[in-house]
């Protein structure tokens, strides 16, 4: 089974062993990666485990929304600092997903800390939906996955 992080990988030898907690992400990247993967599998508890911000967690919504997002793939856009040697980075992704037959997305900037050498995400500040609607190219595939085209399938 292929990892649904994206990075082209088998589950087992990418986002598994961080969620099994036989191994830890190297990286904020890596965490984020394994977080969405989290979503696509419903481990609430992962999620719950790799979080520390001002507001508890909702592991409710959390599991709510993980259940009813169809997940299709994963954008990371950018990466400032979070690698092995740091204390803090910044991901921003989009997270693409069908809700019913509408094709939405979650466009994020997350901010990450290395505490005892492990990393936590630490707060997230969304960007508009259509800003990543429109930044993608209406010749590319559908993120749905369908193998169409963008603008004949959800880009419409």
């Amino acid at each position: 089974m292929t990892c649904s992080c994206g990075s082209g990988k088998a589950l087992a030898d990418c986002c598994e062993p961080y969620l099994t907690g036989a191994a830890v992400p190297e990286t904020a990247e890596a965490l984020m990666r394994s977080r969405y993967t989290a979503y696509t599998l419903r481990n609430i508890g992962y999620l719950a485990r790799t979080q520390e911000t001002d507001q508890p967690f909702d592991a409710v919504s959390a599991a709510d929304w993980a259940r009813q997002a169809d997940w299709k793939r994963l954008d990371i856009v950018n990466t400032q600092a979070g690698q092995a040697s740091d204390e803090t980075g910044k991901v921003e992704f989009i997270a693409w997903y069908l809700l019913g037959e509408d094709l939405t997305c979650h466009n994020e900037v997350s901010d990450f800390r290395r505490r005892d050498g492990n990393w936590f995400y630490t707060h997230g500040e969304g960007k508009p939906e259509a800003r990543a609607f429109a930044a993608y190219g209406r010749n590319d595939p559908c993120p749905c996955g369908s193998g169409r085209k963008f603008k004949k399938c959800h880009g419409g």
